[in-house]
């Protein structure tokens, strides 16, 4: 104890005083560090990381990107939120091995600063996803999933580069940044990520994009197919999944002249309340287009005080008392599988956007922005890295029923705990503040369950009651 305790309420006898003791909010950050000693992350970033530390009095790679992860993972959303891990230092740098953490907003920001070229933005990027591929994302039990490509738009306040004034549907009229992203539908993980101008159209590049992508899933897993939203309406994209045999399900826009067809159509086909489909073939008067395609259209009927359902209206017939009660959905398709079943297919996109979402508000994929772009996105990339090793935690370490849990959920359930950190005999020791005995009792089981993964291969233990 330091100085003299204080009586500070006058109703309460409880005094307030100080202690120099190593504290932290985030002892639950102990798992994560038995969780990347076993994937052996220290290592592989150290390798891969197109940065040399020549200062020998430079705390390493590892200890700046482990500084800038714990950041993300308690929360932070710029590079000054460093100071949610204010005074645990010590305690972070003694759990995760390293000599100690970086104390500075700058040396984050000089260290993703040298970042600046795309040849060293390629090798990174090939760095880390290769570490993800082969020594991480647990690929023979995923087995098969389907492949989604979307892109978001992240607004930024500065005059960093590639930030342009393009899409940007929540603040018209701001400068952006238009990322394209690639996920595992099913399984969660981030597969490929690309920063772009807020300029560029969603679908450019979306071919050379998914190139890369297939390439480095190569035979790893079977994929379904590929979902993509309005975005990727793109006749190079279809193509090219045709040339792969990989079946498609795109969002189509509701054009003027697929409106009217769509306007014509009598085969509709009820499959819940208020819910239809039908099926058209349809060829865009354009040479690219080479033939006739296949179209599968849902209408949800507006319900008089509840939530209009997902879709648009066809705005050309507005004047029809029927038709503009309705919301619509169009879907291109190279699938065989009836209406019904590629409209619920489709429907498995929403748990991409909630990828998305999550990245956004809880791994501040919308922060984190520095004035090069390369390091701009070199910081997306780790951010994706400690994305996919949550994920990978939350799926194959964690009990089934909490296997969805976002991160905030799980943040607040095992990892904000208090803790001191202090000797037992001759080793140092970190007492966790859980008064609780069952938390006691999952936090053993989740530590002894992270015993048994070793290049992916997870061991089933009893799940705790």
């Amino acid at each position: 104890m330091a100085g003299k305790s204080i009586k500070f309420l006058e109703r309460s006898p409880v005094k307030l005083n100080f202690t120099k003791k190593l504290m932290t909010p985030y002892g639950g950050f102990a798992i994560l560090a038995k969780l990347f000693e076993k994937l052996h992350l220290q290592e592989q970033l150290e390798a891969i990381f197109p940065v040399e530390e020549s200062s020998p009095n430079g705390t390493g790679v590892f200890a700046k990107l482990l500084r800038f992860g714990l950041t993300v993972l308690a929360g932070g959303k710029r590079f000054s939120h460093g100071m949610f891990l204010a005074g645990s230092e010590k305690i972070y740098a003694a759990e995760f091995g390293v000599k100690r953490l970086p104390g500075s907003t700058s040396a984050l920001t000089r260290f993703f600063g040298k970042i600046s070229s795309w040849q060293k933005s390629v090798a990174l990027a090939e760095g880390l996803w290769q570490y993800q591929f082969e020594r991480m994302i647990p690929w023979k039990k995923i087995g098969e999933d389907y492949l989604t490509l979307d892109t978001t738009v992240i607004v930024r306040y500065g005059e960093q580069e590639g930030a342009r004034k393009g899409p940007n549907p929540k603040k018209k009229g701001r400068p952006s940044h238009h990322p394209i992203l690639a996920f595992l539908n099913r399984s969660g993980y981030v597969v490929n990520l690309w920063n772009r101008s807020g300029n560029t159209a969603s679908g450019n590049g979306c071919v050379e994009f998914a190139k890369e992508t297939l390439a480095r899933l190569g035979d790893r897993l079977k994929l379904l197919g590929c979902l993509a939203d309005s975005g990727f309406y793109r006749i190079e994209l279809i193509q090219y999944c045709e040339a792969r045999a990989l079946e498609y399900v795109i969002a189509a826009p509701l054009s003027q002249v697929l409106q009217r067809v769509i306007y014509q159509l009598t085969n509709w086909q009820r499959v819940d309340e208020g819910i239809e489909v039908a099926e058209f073939e349809f060829q865009h008067q354009d040479p690219k287009w080479e033939r006739a395609r296949r179209y599968v259209v849902v209408r949800q009927r507006v319900v008089a005080g509840k939530t209009p359902p997902t879709g648009r209206q066809l705005s050309l017939y507005l004047d029809d008392a029927e038709w503009r009660n309705y919301r619509f959905g169009a879907y291109l398709t190279s699938s065989l599988k009836n209406p019904e079943q590629l409209w619920r297919t489709y429907r498995l996109r929403a748990a991409d956007e909630n990828i998305v979402k999550e990245s956004k508000s809880d791994f501040g994929l919308e922060g984190f922005c520095l004035e090069k772009f390369y390091a701009t996105e070199a910081a997306m990339l780790v951010r994706a890295l400690f994305y996919n090793l949550i994920t990978l935690f939350r799926r194959e370490v964690l009990p089934e029923r909490e296997s969805r849990h976002t991160w905030h959920t799980l943040r607040l359930k095992y990892f904000i705990i208090p803790a001191v950190f202090g000797q037992d005999g001759d080793s140092p020791v970190l007492r966790l503040g859980v008064s609780r005995r069952n938390l006691r009792q999952k936090i053993l089981w989740i530590l002894k369950r992270l015993d048994v993964i070793w290049e992916n291969r997870i061991a089933v233990e009893p799940q705790p009651s």
